[in-house]
């Protein structure tokens, strides 16, 4: 899974690409990625919920 792309276009000078981490590394940032994509996905599907009124 290549999660940053192959170029440094817009990436930071230096930066180490994702297949030059050691694999603990790879897995805990692809983890973390996935759980921060997840977590965005379920704010944007569910509207905000809505005061319920009783007054008629």
């Amino acid at each position: 899974m290549d999660l940053f792309g192959s170029g440094l276009s817009n990436g930071a000078i230096g930066a180490p690409a994702l297949s030059e981490l050691p694999a603990e590394a790879r897995a805990a940032l692809t983890s973390l990625m996935t759980q921060l994509i997840l977590d965005h996905a379920a704010m944007t599907a569910m509207p905000p919920a809505k005061e319920v009124d009783h007054d008629l």
